[in-house]
């Protein structure tokens, strides 16, 4: 099986990479990030529709989709030539959404209920999703949370090591929850994911860790692991945040505990 993983220079996208079963052929997928070491990669600019269906050809079984961007033409337009690539080349889709297609309201929320999102973000994955399920009926549509790693450090250890290791002080919210899920986890579902019939793996799924925390609980660990300075914290309600931000994303995955052999481990006990 040859299979392309779009963002493969990214911290999801390289731990897929790295962790592909031995009998897939990986094709990395990369625009301006260096290529994961010993990785097969492609230069690929997931906006162009051209581009993109020409690197999908050379992995004609799948695409995990896990190319990551902040704005509407790297989350919608690259979502949609992905899509129209798979469905040209019959190539099964496999791609990585977001918790934030929720207001955070009406939690826990389960893979039936109707997105709902407060940020132009949430929009736009929201769009993506849409985009995905329209072109590619049998595509996996994976909501997740906030992921971690610690070889190399995710965004969230990153910019704490920077923050505190430098001195400077964070704001960290007491009463916004997320589920965090460890990379591997994740990579684990989503090669998981592309090994079944197309029956079985289309719609969406939610894979998350199974414990729902703060982004103060969450600090916490980092914090604990890093060896950092918990003193330059600041433990803020995330209703002093001006922007709209979704306030409790618990999940329920219960398609991926019925249906999946990965269990994601507590970050706190990885």
């Amino acid at each position: 099986m040859r299979v392309l993983v779009t963002g493969a220079g990214g911290l999801l996208g390289g731990v897929v990479c790295r962790t592909a079963p031995a009998d897939v052929d990986v094709i990395g997928g990369i625009r301006t990030s260096p290529a994961p070491e010993g990785v097969t990669t492609a230069a690929i600019d997931l906006r162009s529709l051209r581009a993109t269906a020409a690197i999908v050809r050379l992995a004609p079984d799948a695409v995990v989709h896990c190319a990551y961007g902040k704005d509407e033409e790297d989350i919608v337009q690259a979502t949609a030539s992905v899509a129209a690539a798979c469905h040209e080349t019959g190539a099964a889709l496999v791609a990585v959404s977001t918790d934030v297609v929720f207001d955070g309201e009406h939690p826990p929320y389960a893979e039936g209920d109707a997105p709902d999102p407060v940020s132009d973000y949430g929009r736009w994955k929201a769009e993506a999703e849409r985009i995905v399920a329209a072109a590619c009926p049998d595509a996996a549509i994976v909501r997740t949370s906030l992921i971690v790693h610690s070889d190399p450090p995710d965004h969230g250890a990153q910019w704490l090591r920077r923050s505190l290791g430098g001195g400077e002080r964070v704001t960290l919210f007491t009463d916004e929850v997320r589920c965090p899920v460890m990379a591997a986890d994740l990579a684990a579902a989503l090669w998981e994911l592309v090994s079944l019939p197309g029956e079985e793996r289309a719609g969406i799924w939610h894979v998350t860790g199974p414990e729902p925390m703060s982004r103060a609980e969450l600090g916490a660990v980092m914090i604990d692991h890093w060896g950092l300075d918990g003193g330059l914290v600041d433990l803020r309600s995330q209703s002093t945040d001006p922007g709209p931000r979704p306030r409790d994303l618990t999940f329920t995955c219960e398609r991926m505990l019925s249906t999946l052999a990965v269990r994601p481990r507590r970050v706190d006990a990885a």
